[in-house]
């Protein structure tokens, strides 16, 4: 992504992400919570945040936490199915149907939703479980945050 690229994302972000105010947290320099709160328009009234008084938040380990590294992303499980028996492909898709929903699953499928992490390691389990053994295949990769 561009420098202006990022920019402009940062300020449509803010205006709908949970952001962070803490200047105590211990892991604010990095945090992109922390980091888009720089981004929220002096002039705007209000602004989802994070509680500062919850006890969990502001220490090393705040499950509030997001990484503010840019990382490559895959998107669009078209391919995915290319090679694969129509039996393993239904049961496939019903099976991330039935973890991501519906909607869900057809903004990976189509590509206008990039897996996270934690998402393409659902997908890998899901292919083991039903005996496919080959590397999946996405559309292409895209470089992104994790929001």
């Amino acid at each position: 992504m561009k420098e202006e690229e990022i920019e402009e994302r940062f300020r449509e972000k803010a205006t709908t992400y949970v952001v962070c105010y803490s200047v105590a947290c211990p892991r604010r320099d990095h945090c992109l919570r922390s980091f888009l709160s720089r981004y929220v328009a002096p002039d705007r009234r209000l602004v989802s945040s994070i509680n500062l008084c919850n006890p969990a938040v502001q220490r090393d380990d705040c499950p509030e936490y997001r990484d503010d590294q840019l990382r490559r992303l895959p998107y669009g499980l078209k391919p995915l199915y290319h090679d694969m028996p129509r039996l393993v492909e239904r049961a496939v898709k019903n099976r991330l149907i039935s973890l991501w929903s519906r909607k869900r699953y057809y903004q990976y499928h189509n590509g206008t939703r990039p897996l996270t992490p934690d998402i393409e390691q659902t997908l890998r389990d899901t292919l083991i479980s039903v005996g496919w053994q080959h590397e999946p295949t996405f559309l292409g990769y895209v470089e992104d945050f994790l929001w």
